[in-house]
């Protein structure tokens, strides 16, 4: 077995059948639960289009994976220093880039994962809607960079400051920072500097697809532009994470 899949399934394996790993997805889960009963239970929000609903779930479930992948991602390697066995993980025959690879598939299973989840909630919410299978079509498509990327970015973060808690506290600011198109009204957005922080936040690139091919049913040929983004933000995360997993600065 080539060793980024031995490494791969250690990460999976502790992120599934650790303490911490089912908490988080028990807390996942609670968390959509409470969003869905309250979009049965509110009298405003029960109102809401189906497509609205789903809009609204897949964000949620995007919001949710990239703050997993910041929290993994911090304790790819400052974790590993913390614990002991950073060191001998690095005299072992494994290449830097196996490493990180083995590390970044960790993370993928637990995403597919939290996927597999949300697509039970995003089933519950919106099975009597037209566009469920293209909600789960472009989670799946946009939110996979999307989340990865911020797993990356963590990963270059801890392999530069050594430290869980500086590594995860950048990176979760930033994910404030980038997911506040969640709670900023469509009037602020739409103005200049509205408008120019989307066209750079792959996050809003996500969310503004899920609106146009959700909300307003809107074809693939009007996404390109969005996914070139993503995959843009996924391979610059990938590129800092590589140059600092090489030359860790502890």
């Amino acid at each position: 077995m080539k060793r980024h899949w031995t490494i791969a399934y250690k990460e999976s394996l502790q992120m599934l059948r650790s303490q911490r790993g089912l908490l988080w997805l028990l807390a996942f889960s609670g968390l959509l639960s409470a969003f869905s009963l309250l979009l049965v239970s509110n009298t405003e929000l029960s109102l809401l289009d189906n497509a609205q609903v789903i809009y609204m779930t897949s964000g949620t479930v995007l919001a949710a994976g990239a703050l997993l992948a910041a929290i993994l991602g911090s304790d790819a390697y400052a974790g590993e220093k913390e614990r002991g066995t950073l060191v001998p993980l690095l005299c072992a025959p494994i290449g830097v880039n196996a490493l990180l690879t083995g590390k970044a598939l960790g993370l993928l299973s637990a995403w597919s994962v939290m996927f597999a989840v949300g697509t039970t909630y995003l089933w519950a919410v919106g099975a009597s809607g037209q566009n469920l299978g293209v909600a789960v079509f472009y989670l799946a498509l946009f939110g996979t960079p999307v989340v990865l990327g911020f797993g990356y970015l963590s990963m270059a973060l801890s392999a530069r400051t050594g430290s869980v808690l500086a590594s995860l506290l950048s990176t979760v600011t930033f994910l404030m920072l980038a997911a506040s198109p969640l709670l900023i009204g469509p009037g602020l957005r739409g103005t200049a500097i509205g408008r120019a922080l989307d066209a750079v936040n792959p996050f809003a690139g996500a969310l503004n697809t899920f609106d146009s091919v959700i909300i307003d049913s809107e074809p693939f040929a009007a996404q390109v532009e969005r996914l070139l983004l993503v995959v843009a933000w996924l391979g610059l995360c990938f590129l800092a994470a590589r140059r600092s997993a090489a030359h860790p600065n502890f």
